[in-house]
């Protein structure tokens, strides 16, 4: 583990109680891989389901914490502000229920100069929540 929960707003612009990741667990070049256990008292829960725009927000927040740790490793150290540029291919597999563990998957599918896409992967027990794509843009 690079982050655990206490210490990863230090990576990501989001704070309570938007955070939906609780920990980084690798990041490279090539990818990210965080955890999020889903408390009861998430706002993105209705009748213990988490929405599927939760585990979109997940996948965004999991690329937020990927860059934002491997521009921690730079010289300047701050990690960059991202934004999303566009959702595709979302695939929406399965539901996520209250204290599911999910274990969230990155891959950097290319890069232009600050702009990335990527393709997220949300998945708990072993089984595939949601996929999509993403363009992402450093500043």
């Amino acid at each position: 583990m690079l982050i655990n929960k206490e210490n990863i707003t230090s990576i990501i612009p989001q704070r309570a109680p938007f955070v939906m990741i609780d920990s980084l667990l690798t990041a490279d070049e090539s990818g990210f891989k965080t955890e999020f256990k889903i408390v009861p008292d998430n706002l993105f829960l209705e009748n213990a389901i988490l929405s599927e725009s939760a585990l979109i927000e997940n996948i965004a927040q999991t690329c937020a914490a990927g860059f934002g740790y491997l521009n921690s490793l730079e010289e300047d150290g701050e990690p960059k502000l991202g934004f999303i540029g566009a959702v595709t291919q979302v695939q929406v597999e399965k539901t996520a229920k209250q204290d599911d563990l999910i274990e969230t998957s990155v891959q950097i599918l290319s890069t232009f100069d600050t702009i990335h896409l990527v393709e997220g992967v949300a998945k708990s027990n072993g089984h595939v929540l949601l996929t999509c794509q993403m363009k992402i843009v450093l500043a």
